[in-house]
Parts: structure tokens; sequence; C-alpha cells
């Protein structure tokens, strides 16, 4: 390691660890083959109340991407880290 931080890895500890503390749960993470990301997943046990369901949705919201998955057996809130920074919005000239 070079010493600076790992933005990455800081966004998919604190997203791990908010959801870990919000749901109870130890959250999966995983790297699928070719998606470029980490994904955080927990899977849905119980039906949260609106507090608890903001606080999910602020901690979802530090990835890159993230939503809800269901089967006919279960239900998953899922988190992706891209490995690439997002680009930044170039500002808007004014020559």
């Amino acid at each position: 390691m070079d010493g600076r931080p790992d933005p990455h890895g800081d966004r998919v500890r604190m997203i791990t660890d908010g959801l870990h503390k919000l749901t109870g749960l130890q959250p999966l993470v995983e790297r699928p083959h070719g998606l470029g990301a980490t994904r955080i997943s927990v899977r849905v046990t119980e039906q949260p109340d609106a507090t608890q369901t903001v606080a999910v949705l602020r901690v979802l919201r530090l990835g890159d991407r993230f939503g809800h998955s269901e089967s006919a057996r279960w239900e998953r809130i899922w988190a992706e880290v891209s490995d690439r920074a997002a680009p930044r919005p170039t500002p808007p000239r004014h020559d």
C-alpha cells in the first residue's frame, strides 16, 4: 500500500457497517465477476419502520448504485461501489 486513503474501501466499510447496525445482520460483501464493483447486500427479514427505512436508504446512497431484489423465497437490499471513481462533472465555463 502507498499510504494513501482508499475511498473505495472506505465506502464499502461504511455501507457494510451501517447495514449491519441497522439490520442486525452481517451483510454479504462480494465481487461478482465482470461487474467492476463491490456489491454489499443483506437479506430483509422483517418490515422496517419509517425511521429505519430512511436510515437504510441514507446508507445505501453511499454506493454508486443501489436497489432491491426479491424472489418467492427472499428479499435483499444491495449497494454497489464501483472500482473506478465516478467522473466529476465539468463545471460550466463562463468565457
